[in-house]
């Protein structure tokens, strides 16, 4: 499990490193499929020049209104991604996507 990140290296300075929740809806038929997908949550995890080689610790605490377990059917999908990005100075940005599971327990 991905508990921290760290910079190892960064030939541009860092502005920002972030954490999205996305939740992604796909509803599907005979004719296809729509998929649909909603930033649900966003967290600064780093703010500016972000030492490197120093771990950055990820916590997020998932909005009970806006989540349910992951559902998956044959024309319908509820589904989770966690988005990285980290924002460089010059606005210019890299995403990393993980898909995630949720369970109710």
């Amino acid at each position: 499990m991905l508990e921290t990140i760290v910079i190892e290296q960064t030939e541009l300075p860092i502005k920002s490193v972030e954490l999205q929740l996305v939740r992604v809806e796909t509803c599907g038929c005979a004719e296809g499929y729509s998929r649909d997908a909603t930033e649900i949550q966003n967290i600064q995890i780093g703010e500016g020049n972000v030492f490197t080689g120093i771990p950055i610790p990820i916590y997020m605490v998932f909005p009970r209104l806006f989540t349910c377990p992951t559902l998956i059917t044959s024309n319908f999908k509820i589904e989770f991604e966690i988005n990285l990005v980290i924002i460089f100075q010059d606005d210019h940005l890299i995403t990393e996507n993980f898909p995630i599971t949720l369970l109710r327990c």
